[in-house]
């Protein structure tokens, strides 16, 4: 087994050259820096050479034996393939063990292998003559470091490895023009995502008052890009800087005409890349449209689906995504961006789940059959209409290859932590919305999500500052909003989660007459008249008008009416999600899950099927995984 000591001077993996001090995957011009638990497993398997890394010695290796399931790790070895160009079976550098784990197939070759103790005590010098030839050889080998360092040139600092776009700025004065700004910089974001030796995050909030380098380190970066888009007329200018360490270090403008809003994005792109990298005649843009008119109704339509909590947006959405289908029957997105529309339908306008899935499925199908440069994102559409179909092999499968692809958008890591969530895997859950929040930190919906991860996993002061930051990006809908209010109700503050749960079911219309009774149980627990005058409320209201199941399900089970609750969990073998899942799984609702029907509960929605698969079983009131160790927090 090689050690820490052998390895951090260097080695070659095939035609790779491997520098752990940099970070660096180098190979002629080429240089790679991938994140660090993708190169935590890459000196996982060095250090035994070509010898089986268990999954086990991963976890303790790269996740410092933090519960870890397979998926993480599978990631991780995906991406080193696809950095180390062996993503071609049969593979040429790194093997999976079937049940065992992986190895390296090709020998490590070090730089500069280290003398063991036995050869330098082989040296025959008598006396003290020995002593003076290691001082002698010492200041040779110093005196040579001295000389080459000295003759020739300090290499080139390491190039900018992570960038966060800011957000752009119109110049235009008119808001009309805003779809524009909006659309070309997250048209950006992702085709820049494509550099594989990039962190490219997606920044929503300006920062005013900050400097750039207070700025980056608040976004862990290295780097940002600003930009700015001035529309006159049908004439439009676009230009960029790109600032490290509070130093602009290049910028760039960029004319044209609207009807190349396209080729002017496309232009944008690389030159940024040729900032960063260098020159390269590496393709950026996968999909291109081939109508300009085409290309705005696309754009339009991701402003209006980005601001789809206003009302009518969802709508006006799906109307511009077919307007441009209808006109450039080739463009991927278009077709990728209706499909998520169709899936949100359920949730944001109560439209029937089995519908919105069949379109959704069925257009994502006609767009890879057009343009199959998509199939691997569309995994996000498969695996969220999987997950209410409760296909749950199916829909991990389809979100492994979703955030694996070449570009991802972030919305995939928050579906899939929903998915993980829903059959009880609480901690791997919270792993992917972190994941998400590393390239979009300014999401609302991925720190809502994380906020109630935390939550979930009793971790209350870190919830309660992602529902700070997610109400602060403009965070909203009734899972965030009654989220929020449980945490609150966690930490004793009582009448702000009242007010919260009040003020979201007038906005969704819906019956607040036993709102001040269930709160005014839960901030005194103990007394059990007012726990009966609760349930009393919540009976009268659920039985003289809907009652949204989400909140029908926590109060019930909170109020000690475990029966009543288990009746509301059981509305989920219905088609579609009567709720978010993960509920089931709380600390809170321990007594839900040894109610006699909750397993019977969980055979019915295959979850427990999934469990088998995954090498999972229900162990003391959780889902336990066979790579699982109880996590370190």
């Amino acid at each position: 087994m090689l050690t820490e000591e052998e390895l951090n001077s260097g080695f070659n993996l095939g035609e790779w050259e491997v520098l752990p001090g940099k970070g660096i995957l180098r190979r002629g011009d080429q240089e790679i820096c991938p994140e660090p638990k993708v190169f935590g497993v890459l000196m996982s398997l060095a250090r035994r050479d070509t010898d089986v890394v268990t999954k086990q010695e991963l976890i303790d290796d790269v996740w410092d034996g933090r519960a870890t399931a397979d998926e993480p790790i599978a990631r991780c070895v995906t991406i080193l393939r696809k950095h180390l160009d062996d993503r071609q079976r049969p593979h040429r550098l790194v093997e999976t063990v079937q049940r065992r784990g992986y190895r390296l197939i090709q020998k490590i070759q070090l730089h500069h292998p280290l003398v063991s103790e036995a050869a330098s005590v082989s040296v025959t010098e008598p006396g003290p003559s020995k002593h003076w030839w290691k001082i002698v050889a010492a200041v040779l080998v110093l005196g040579f470091g001295a000389i080459i360092a000295y003759i020739s040139p300090p290499p080139d600092l390491p190039p900018v490895r992570s960038i966060a776009v800011m957000p752009f700025t119109n110049l235009s004065g008119n808001a009309d023009d805003e779809y524009l700004v909006s659309g070309f910089k997250e048209s950006l974001v992702t085709t820049l995502q494509i550099l594989p030796e990039y962190r490219v995050k997606n920044a929503r909030l300006a920062y005013p008052g900050k400097e750039d380098d207070e700025i980056a380190r608040l976004l862990t970066v290295e780097s940002l890009l600003y930009g700015t888009l001035q529309r006159n007329g049908d004439e439009l200018k676009i230009s960029y800087r790109i600032s490290k360490n509070g130093e602009v270090t290049h910028s760039g403008v960029v004319e044209g005409g609207v009807v190349a809003l396209f080729q002017l994005q496309e232009s944008v792109a690389e030159r940024v890349r040729d900032d960063l990298v260098g020159k390269s005649a590496q393709t950026l843009i996968k999909s291109r449209p081939s109508d300009s008119d085409a290309y705005d109704s696309y754009m339009r339509g991701m402003f209006a689906l980005e601001h789809r909590g206003d009302s009518g947006n969802l709508e006006s959405a799906i109307n511009l995504f077919l307007d441009a289908i209808r006109l450039d029957k080739n463009y991927g997105p278009s077709y990728l961006a209706l499909a998520t529309v169709y899936s949100l339908l359920p949730n944001y306008r109560g439209a029937p789940p089995e519908e919105m899935d069949r379109l959704a499925l069925e257009t994502i199908e006609k767009g890879i059959a057009a343009d199959p440069k998509i199939e691997d994102a569309a995994g996000a559409i498969y695996g969220y209409v999987y997950h209410k179909q409760k296909r749950w092999e199916e829909s991990e499968a389809a979100f492994l290859r979703a955030v694996n692809a070449d570009v991802v958008d972030s919305n995939a890591f928050n579906w899939y932590s929903r998915m993980l969530a829903s059959v009880g895997r609480l901690d791997e859950a919270l792993a992917q919305s972190l994941a998400g929040l590393e390239i979009d930190p300014s999401s609302p919906v991925l720190n809502s999500r994380t906020a109630m991860s935390y939550a979930w996993l009793m971790e209350t002061q870190k919830a309660l500052a992602y529902y700070e930051r997610a109400n602060a990006l403009g965070g909203s809908g009734t899972t965030h909003v009654l989220g929020n209010a449980f945490i609150l109700i966690q930490v004793g503050r009582i009448q702000q989660a009242q007010d919260l749960a009040m003020n979201a079911l007038k906005a969704g219309r819906a019956d607040t007459s036993w709102v001040v009774p269930v709160f005014d149980a839960f901030g005194d627990p103990g007394d059990s008249s007012k726990a009966s005058s609760a349930l009393d409320a919540m009976n009268h209201a659920s039985a003289t008008g809907p009652v949204p199941p989400v909140v029908e399900l926590l109060v019930r089970a909170l109020l000690g009416d475990v029966d009543g609750a288990m009746r509301i969990a059981e509305l989920l073998e219905q088609p579609g999600e009567a709720f978010e899942m993960d509920l089931l799984f709380i600390p809170e609702l321990r007594e839900l899950r040894e109610h006699p029907d909750f397993m019977p509960l969980m055979d019915r929605l295959g979850i427990t099927r999934y469990w088998r698969s995954k090498g999972c079983v229900w162990k003391s009131d959780r889902v336990s995984c066979a790579t699982n160790k109880s996590p370190k927090r």
